[in-house]
């Protein structure tokens, strides 16, 4: 299939969400997002822990400084407002989320190798590995110091659902270096790893905001399982994004998922359909080492002659129309920003 097909292919989950996009973003919902993203980042511009030693704070900084999209936290406003509360009392909780996020990309630049977050060099390309691993822990520790100021008629549910959101993106990471290693994984097995590792701190986010927010038991369920659903359309995205998109667009280093063989979704569902001559093909790309926009094109052309593409697309729909439902149910009695928030997210080209 020649490149007009992949743009064909890819032009259909655009339309698909930005049908979403020309319904819920408006200009009000533009100003409200930038708020929240001003408020959250008043926090993480004037943290409280110490300056001294600089060893330790510069590179925290440095870190909660180079701001991504703040998708979590403000996650985290939108579904408080959902249940009828107030965004404000969840700034903090937001913050803390969005500290324990880049606490985890740290880590995962480290793991990874990878040399570009954000636009800007990973941590222990910056400041050396050791400053990083031991900047990065102090970062966790600011967040259990953050959460310790929620209210405390919430605090016994927010300090519980945290530890087991947090314990949750570690089992994912656990799995994802188990699959490296692994020559079978079962695309059924991947989705329970990005639940894990990617769903799981969106799911974190909703499940915060529904708490700090007031909502009942039944309303905080429904936003777990719609965070858990955006999750996974996010990272089966950010999958594609790996191979379709660019280092300079992403802000962060591509292809070496790729050029690793990592175990996601849509590497297993299209190397179990590469012919034996493509597999050989492929076996030689990858003895070259440096993956480039040549060995980027010939993988893009293969997941969509080979339909993966176009199969990760409806994944992708499924439950985006299934997160939709979710919020659409009279457990919430403001869900707009939640349903902007989802066109924004997945009409995201980084």
């Amino acid at each position: 299939m020649s490149s007009l097909g992949i743009a064909s292919c890819c032009k259909k989950l655009t339309d698909f969400f930005g049908s979403f996009t020309k319904e819920y973003m408006n200009i009000d919902v533009k100003n409200k997002i930038e708020v929240w993203r001003s408020a959250i980042a008043q926090q993480l511009q004037n943290p409280s822990f110490d300056t001294e030693p600089t060893y330790l704070s510069e590179p925290m900084n440095y870190a909660l400084r180079t701001q991504g999209k703040m998708l979590r936290p403000v996650l985290c406003l939108a579904a408080s407002e959902a249940v009828g509360g107030n965004w404000q009392d969840a700034v903090s909780v937001a913050a803390a989320l969005e500290i324990f996020h880049t606490f985890t990309l740290v880590h995962d630049d480290i793991m990874d190798g990878d040399e570009l977050r954000r636009g800007l060099p990973t941590l222990h390309k910056a400041f050396g590995t050791n400053r990083a691993l031991l900047s990065g822990d102090t970062m966790l520790i600011y967040v259990y110091q953050l959460l310790a100021e929620v209210d405390e008629s919430k605090f016994a549910r927010v300090f519980r659902a945290f530890n087991d959101g947090a314990m949750d993106v570690c089992k994912g990471q656990g799995w994802d270096m188990e699959f490296e290693t692994s020559d079978q994984i079962e695309a059924q097995q991947y989705e329970m790893m990005i639940d894990l590792k990617t769903g799981a701190l969106i799911k974190l986010a909703c499940h915060l905001g529904g708490i700090i927010g007031g909502g009942n038991e039944a309303s905080i369920k429904a936003l777990s399982r719609f965070g858990l659903l955006l999750g996974r359309a996010f990272q089966m995205q950010d999958d594609l994004l790996e191979v379709t998109s660019s280092a300079a667009t992403m802000g962060k280093s591509l292809g070496s998922d790729v050029l690793n063989e990592k175990k996601t979704w849509i590497w297993i569902d299209l190397k179990s359909r590469l012919s034996e001559n493509e597999l050989k093909e492929w076996q030689k790309l990858q003895n070259e080492g440096q993956l480039d926009e040549s060995h980027r094109d010939q993988i893009k052309l293969w997941m969509t002659d080979h339909g993966t593409v176009e199969r990760a697309q409806k994944l992708i729909k499924s439950w985006i129309s299934e997160a939709e439902a979710l919020i659409n149910s009279s457990l919430f009695s403001d869900p707009e920003m939640l349903k902007a928030l989802t066109s924004l997210i997945l009409n995201r080209q980084n």
